[in-house]
């Protein structure tokens, strides 16, 4: 059980869940696509009724994507390698 400033023990409350997904064998066109790997990510956080703060994408040369969409309630983040399908 957490502790308060005062050392006082209190439960945790849960403000959420938070997923972590790994993902092999997927399309590697699919996932070297900037606009498909964006558009995923951007439309899950519109589905989630979630407030987009910034979304920042970044493409590797010769191939791979990782990006992040910030939300005010977190975040979503991903990092793909096409060369492995991971």
């Amino acid at each position: 059980m957490a502790k308060s400033p005062q050392g006082e023990a209190r439960g945790l409350n849960a403000l959420g869940r938070h997923l972590l997904l790994e993902l092999f064998d997927c399309a590697p066109d699919a996932i070297d696509s900037l606009e498909a790997v964006k558009g995923a990510l951007v439309e899950a956080a519109k589905r989630a009724h979630a407030t987009i703060v910034d979304v920042v994408f970044h493409e590797f040369n010769p191939f791979g994507i990782s990006g992040v969409v910030v939300i005010a309630e977190s975040h979503l983040t991903i990092h793909t390698w096409p060369e492995y399908r991971y």
